[in-house]
């Protein structure tokens, strides 16, 4: 067990340094977030590059660190635009495009607009571009927003004649333990529904918005709509868990509002530590059981993905 001793070192100095402390409800450790946020499906961002008519402009809403955007970018003759409002991710993202500047073809830019993009068409003017967008893509972020007017200010604003907004979105469903063990994988699962149920209430916005897929957001008032689903168990180590949980803004703003109060448990070292009991259990007995000693386990991801088409 040497090994995942060495790692819950690591760990309990990471949570330390980037999470008991945050400053905000955004994780203040912009490389750190982009190690730890899940991968979306493949085939999602095909489904994504081959959605648009037109190859001239693209705009990421709500950037991050550029995990779509440096997917899809390539395909664009012109220019590519990430905005963001937090400072720590968009200096991520701007790194990324500079170090890829030499591949860029003549004509092909990318631009960074730092600012609230609920006012995305401000953002977009005061920086005098004056295109309209043939993709449109937001990643893990249309829920923090006021849904419907972003919609019509895309629809009026932003997206080109025969444009394409993708909306990419996914929750975590559950962690489970890689081992036929059942009592322990319970733990494990419990621990982490224990984990959710703390911090949930503090989420900024209703939870059940991405349970549901936006499903009362009036996406076909503005668009036409395809919606697919996908669910993944991505196997993890548990540096990836609590790395991943540790970036949730609901958690920090639960830190926040609580580390001060007298008896104070960290939630998420309370499920650190039921997964690394787990983990020695599983290690005394000297049990064969344990699956992937190096991820050993789940993260069960339901992703989504809308592809709204302009059709006007």
């Amino acid at each position: 067990m040497n090994k995942f001793n060495k790692n819950l070192k690591f760990l309990s100095s990471f949570m330390q340094n980037n999470f008991s402390s945050s400053q905000g409800v955004y994780f203040k450790n912009g490389g750190q977030y982009d190690t730890f946020r899940p991968v979306y499906p493949q085939r999602f961002i095909e489904d994504i590059r081959t959605a648009p008519k037109n190859f001239d402009n693209y705009l990421d809403i709500a950037t991050g660190t550029g995990q779509v955007l440096f997917q899809v970018h390539d395909l664009f003759k012109g220019l590519s635009v990430g905005a963001e409002i937090s400072e720590s991710m968009i200096n991520v993202a701007r790194e990324k495009a500079e170090s890829l500047k030499p591949r860029l073809k003549s004509g092909q830019e990318f631009r960074f607009l730092h600012g609230d993009c609920q006012k995305i068409d401000e953002l977009i003017k005061n920086a005098n571009i004056d295109k309209k967008f043939d993709l449109i893509t937001i990643g893990e972020a249309f829920h923090w927003f006021e849904m419907e007017p972003l919609l019509q200010t895309i629809k009026n604003e932003l997206i080109s004649e025969k444009g394409v907004l993708a909306i990419l979105s996914y929750y975590i469903g559950d962690t489970e333990l890689r081992s036929s063990n059942k009592e322990l994988v319970k733990k494990v699962s419990d621990g982490y529904s224990t984990f959710y149920n703390t911090v949930a209430p503090y989420s900024k916005f209703s939870q059940e918005v991405l349970y549901s897929g936006y499903a009362n957001v009036p996406f076909t008032k503005y668009f036409s709509v395809q919606k697919d689903t996908e669910v993944e168990k991505v196997p993890s180590s548990l540096e990836e868990i609590i790395g991943h949980f540790g970036t949730w803004s609901m958690y920090n703003t639960y830190v926040e509002k609580h580390s001060k109060d007298e008896g104070y448990q960290d939630p998420l070292l309370v499920l650190k530590n039921t997964m690394e009991d787990a983990l020695k259990e599983i290690g005394e007995s000297k049990s064969e059981d344990l699956k992937e000693s190096e991820k050993p386990f789940y993260m069960v991801i339901p992703y989504q993905l809308i592809l709204a088409s302009n059709s006007i």
